[in-house]
């Protein structure tokens, strides 16, 4: 309780946080029941253990967004979009197109691994951790987010969690189909999106172009020069069902951003110093990601095989007075073969055995201006074995049981495992969850190797860092499948936590002594109280301290995300309203002046109001609103985030697509 009154001494912002749910509460609670969609609890996962099973068989913490949802968010980011689900944190540091960054669960946010289409597109040159504002919301079709350590299935990147993406399409389209969409907006903004592709009874290909340009505003709170975005997303996919036993896929991404950006002041002495100033500074990234994967069903199908074949490059550039600075070039390229054997006996038990072998060599470079140290070139290489076993009693009792060995070339030989527990009550609609596993992160190029040896030098003796973490919860499905209610326990002790040493200069790296910790509750609520109302409520408590009992930087100890959405005029019309809660947290401040070296950022609420309008039945208008009370906030200390936002636009269905 004490920490609570030290971060609100006023109470303010806790009373504005309670009014928040009890508004939701009240308002539903005083509805009726009638006819509406069910929420189905036996939907298809896949990231929860690398091969498809049914909700309600996975013991850990998984949240689900389909097309339906994002569309009707029709936010420009998907960043913007999962900001919903609970246990999730986003940064971004200034106006759209800034480094954007996903924290879960309290964890770092190098330890969510992004999959993209069944590609690790995180950047392997800083430690896997992926650019959420190179991710455009327009094609993707389906969201998962599994909560938890996930080293024993996924790999070193996956100790807070696992983001799973897919893009369109997932319908069952045949024939030629396309769309087209447009959009303008507030702060210069421009959207266009174009689909399209093919299916028949033998396989399907799809592509798409996004294009966003935003002219946006000054990252720095007194700037008076906006700093834009630019980004041009191409993707194609393919498969193609050989026969009934084998499958071939082939994916391929490509992603072009510039992102205009000040900078802070460093100068000891200035005025300004510690503060984002205006500066003429541009990061250009290029992406390239892609998979080909081929499946294999033997034995009728109770023997099933996968061979992958991926590659993720990235290389950005940084700018300053239209010369080059400094930059980066990561690349990995892994090969996996994956098996899953399915056994079933006659007393309605059931078991899955899943083996992973899979070699991954990366490479990564840091480039400056000047020739120097600070210009390297290191190579690392893995290779990994995973087993994980999956066991049902009556189709109510599931245990999932994993392990993995990494093998790694630089790091120190690393083993995890993970355990979980699902009891479905049919005759409840209830199901009790637990899990118990292990992670690990290993050390960015950045901390391994440093980046200027005359600012910031590395520590090439850094271990990588390791947590345990535990959870309970259950999911409960009421009044008919009409709402979903789900509450989660987690904990979790993350040893060898790496920092920065801001105390010795140049600054470096080192592994923490003593253990930091992140325990918190998870809250979710859906429930249609009307024929065509739905509702989500979300809540999340995290409480996240490093070794020495300070409070992690950017981990708000309270989060909430409220949305209404409403179908009219035989769904034609449909409104959504979205309210995001960010309580208060901390920030590091850069200020040589004053002894404290972080500073506390105040809470916010955000208020989005989004609709789209069939004009036809190939034609939809669609208008949102970002930010509609304007509030003044920082996500990022120091960096200015925009205002009240207005757009609208078209978007045009051909063939199938519609």
């Amino acid at each position: 309780m004490s920490t609570l009154v030290a971060l609100y001494p006023d109470g303010g912002s806790m009373k504005k946080l309670f009014s928040f749910i009890f508004l939701f509460i009240v308002g539903f609670a005083s509805s009726y029941n009638t006819i509406a969609q069910a929420l189905v609890i036996d939907e298809i996962i896949v990231t929860a253990s690398r091969i498809p099973q049914k909700f309600y068989t996975v013991g850990g913490s998984l949240s689900v967004l389909d097309a339906e949802l994002i569309d009707s968010k029709n936010s420009i980011f998907l960043s913007d979009a999962i900001k919903s689900i609970p246990g999730l944190s986003v940064s971004t540091s200034g106006p759209s197109g800034s480094l954007t960054q996903i924290r879960m669960r309290g964890a770092e946010s190098n330890h969510t691994l992004v999959i993209l289409d069944g590609v690790e597109v995180g950047d392997p040159f800083n430690a896997g951790e992926f650019e959420f504002s190179s991710l455009l919301s327009a094609d993707i079709s389906r969201v998962e987010v599994l909560r938890g350590p996930q080293s024993s299935l996924w790999g070193s990147e996956a100790l807070g969690g696992v983001v799973n993406i897919s893009t369109r399409p997932r319908g069952d389209l045949t024939g030629y189909w396309g769309s087209l969409s447009s959009e303008v907006g507030s702060f210069g903004t421009t959207l266009i999106d174009i689909k399209g592709g093919h299916a028949n009874g033998v396989g399907e290909v799809y592509g798409s172009i996004g294009v966003a340009d935003i002219a946006g505003i000054s990252a720095s709170p007194t700037g008076e020069e906006n700093d834009g975005y630019e980004n041009l997303t191409m993707s194609l996919s393919s498969n193609l069902e050989w026969d009934e036993d084998l499958s071939l896929e082939l994916t391929i991404r490509h992603v072009n951003s510039s992102v205009e950006q000040d900078s802070q002041d460093f100068n000891f002495g200035s005025i300004t110093q510690g503060q984002v100033i205006d500066a003429d500074s541009v990061r250009d990234s290029n992406y390239w990601y892609g998979k080909f994967t081929g499946k294999l069903s033997t034995f009728d199908n109770s023997w099933n095989h996968q061979i992958g074949i991926g590659f993720t490059d990235s290389k950005s550039g940084s700018f300053t007075d239209k010369l080059f600075s400094f930059g980066s070039q990561g690349q990995k390229h892994d090969i996996e073969y994956r098996g899953n054997f399915i056994a079933k006996n006659t007393n309605n038990f059931s078991y899955n055995i899943s083996t992973l072998i899979e070699y991954e060599k990366l490479e990564y470079e840091n480039i400056l201006a000047m020739a120097g140290p600070g210009n390297q070139l290191k190579r690392n290489s893995q290779l990994s074995y995973a087993l994980e076993n999956r066991i049902s009693f009556d189709e109510q009792l599931f245990v999932a049981l994993s392990v993995r060995y990494d093998d790694n070339q630089l790091f120190r030989n690393s083993f995890t495992y993970r355990g979980t527990v699902a009891w479905f009550l049919p005759n409840h609609n209830l199901k009790l969850r637990s899990s118990y596993g292990t992670g690990v992160a290993q050390p960015g190029f950045y901390e391994l190797y440093g980046f200027n040896p005359i600012s910031f030098v590395g520590n090439p003796d850094l271990r990588a860092e390791r947590s345990v973490s535990w959870e309970v919860g259950f999911d409960f499905s009421f009044n008919d499948d009409l709402g979903l209610l789900s509450v989660t326990y987690f904990n979790a002790n993350l040893e060898d936590e790496i920092f920065t040493k801001f105390t010795v200069f140049p600054f470096t790296t080192a592994n923490r002594s003593e253990t930091s910790t992140r325990n918190g509750i998870e809250l979710s609520l859906e429930y249609s109280p009307l024929e065509r109302v739905k509702g989500a409520l979300s809540y999340t408590y995290t409480d996240a301290k490093d070794g020495i009992g300070f409070r992690e930087v950017r981990r708000p100890i309270h989060i909430a995300n409220l949305s209404i959405s409403s179908n009219f005029f035989d769904d034609r019309l449909k409104a959504r309203i979205d309210m995001n809660y960010n309580g208060k947290f901390l920030d590091n401040e850069f200020v040589f002046s004053t002894p404290e070296t972080v500073s506390p950022l105040s809470d916010y609420v955000l208020l989005s109001l989004s609709s789209s309008f069939a004009i036809t039945d190939y034609i939809d208008f669609v208008g949102r609103i970002e930010n509609a009370l304007d509030q003044k906030y920082q996500n990022v200390l120091g960096f200015a985030s925009p205002g009240v936002g207005i757009y609208f636009g078209l978007s045009f269905d051909f063939g199938g697509a519609h």
